[in-house]
């Protein structure tokens, strides 16, 4: 028998072995198959209709554009899926959430929102629970704690996307030009970190004072990066056991004095700290005018895109640690994309796809264009290469969530109003958290009456 005919034999024998057993071997083997390669997103649903989608601005760095990102999402999806139409609204940054509170009440939702890691939808009943839409593996690539963010009452409302982080940036010219070192490996004590301000504060040109500065932020309403600060004494913004309002315990003065303290006893931050906007603050930092300035990890590929621009050589740190003896933070860290109540099941089943699409493995490197880091498992070395961003990535192990209460967006409002006011110099730290405690307890009586 020549070697020819044995390879066409042996051939044969691999087709009649597949025909009379493969199908045995398909249908037994179904859930497993079904399970690699998502069943669901297999499926195309004949539905065809609206979406509506609300979404927050991403700047994408590659060309300065901050909607473009979901909007080519969009553009793709609706040629995937003939006669599907996504009807997109443009949400404010800072004004948003409002936007979104207020549809809620008024029953004026959107399909699909960043709303799934969001506590007030998730307790209200609100949202839909897609977890269950989810393959196992494939809800077992998320991180634990993001997932843990879009969970409640052990239903998955959310489907992460990305996840952020503060750090402090640093200027590192001015840093040398005083001889004052970068803190090792990114860590300082609160002590350490006023004795470098005090050396980073400093008169150029004799004549009116101060006009390099070493420290600055801004303050103002869902915006948590100087709570690395305030939390520094192991304070807690609302109880973990009890769910009660707790920032009027002596760890929260004390936490909230060294903010105070840096600008009216150390005298070490940009003399305007507590009236500038988010705009003006980061301009201080950009413009070599302030040595220490905290900032969300999307500033650190827009500070790489201008320093030709502004030669701005920088590095990172932690936030300085106090009692609790490691740096903390504070921060809404996930976005997850979620879906409001709905009642048509096949349109549910398009909105799902939606944000399945939104949210895949294979998305996860385009994170690296907004600053933001994975959420997934199989993404976490995105940034290896990054020192930069890595040191932040690791930092989001101490971050504390945003606290899970109803009434959050009000006891934030009111807690930072009042922080804002001693900043300004309105009233001693002592009298803003009192007052905050009596405005925040009347609240929620007030709520709960009703």
């Amino acid at each position: 028998m020549t070697l020819r005919r044995v390879f066409t034999l042996f051939l044969c024998l691999i087709v009649i072995t597949f025909i009379i057993f493969g199908p045995s071997y398909l249908n037994n083997n179904r859930a497993d198959l079904d399970e690699s390669y998502g069943k669901n997103n297999q499926k195309k649903s004949d539905w065809k209709g609206i979406i509506t989608v609300w979404d927050y601005p991403r700047l994408d760095l590659r060309n300065g554009t901050r909607f473009s990102w979901i909007k080519s999402k969009i553009k793709q999806f609706e040629k995937e899926n003939p006669g599907v139409y996504i009807e997109f609204r443009e949400l404010d940054q800072s004004q948003g959430h409002i936007s979104l509170m207020a549809a809620a009440k008024t029953g004026a939702v959107p399909d699909i929102a960043p709303v799934g890691s969001d506590y007030y939808y998730q307790s209200r009943n609100m949202l839909e629970d897609i977890g269950k839409s989810f393959t196992f593996n494939e809800i077992n690539d998320f991180d634990e704690k993001c997932l843990h963010t879009a969970t409640y009452d052990d239903k998955i409302y959310g489907i992460p996307w990305m996840r952020t982080g503060y750090t402090m940036l640093l200027n590192k010219d001015l840093f040398s030009d005083r001889d004052v070192p970068l803190p090792k490996d990114g860590n300082w004590t609160y002590e350490e970190f006023v004795e470098s301000m005090k050396k980073l504060t400093y008169d150029t040109n004799r004549k009116k004072g101060a006009d390099i500065f070493g420290f600055n932020t801004y303050i103002q309403p869902g915006v948590y990066n100087s709570f690395g600060i305030l939390l520094s004494d192991g304070a807690e913004v609302i109880d973990r056991e009890t769910g009660n309002y707790a920032f009027d315990s002596d760890e929260a003065l004390s936490g909230f004095k060294k903010l105070y303290d840096l600008k009216y006893i150390h005298k070490v931050t940009h003399p305007s700290l507590g009236n500038l906007n988010e705009s003006a603050a980061w301009s201080s930092f950009v413009n070599g005018k302030v040595a220490a300035y905290t900032a969300g990890s999307w500033t650190i590929p827009y500070l790489r895109t201008i320093q030709s621009q502004n030669k701005l050589n920088f590095a990172v740190a932690n936030y300085p640690t106090g009692i609790v003896g490691k740096p903390v933070a504070m921060n809404s860290i996930t976005c997850s994309y979620g879906l409001f109540k709905q009642t048509d099941k096949k349109k549910k089943e398009v909105c799902i796809q939606f944000i399945r699409f939104l949210t895949a493995q294979e998305n996860q490197s385009e994170l690296l264009n907004f600053g933001y880091f994975p959420v997934r498992k199989s993404g976490e070395r995105l940034y290896e290469s990054d020192k930069e961003m890595y040191a932040i990535q690791q930092s989001l192990s101490t971050i504390e969530p945003i606290p899970r209460h109803p009434y959050w967006y009000e006891i934030d409002l009111i807690l930072q109003s009042k922080i804002l006011s001693a900043i300004n110099g309105e009233q001693a730290p002592e009298k803003a958290l009192e007052e905050a405690k009596e405005q925040i307890s009347k609240y929620i009586n007030m709520k709960v009456e009703k």
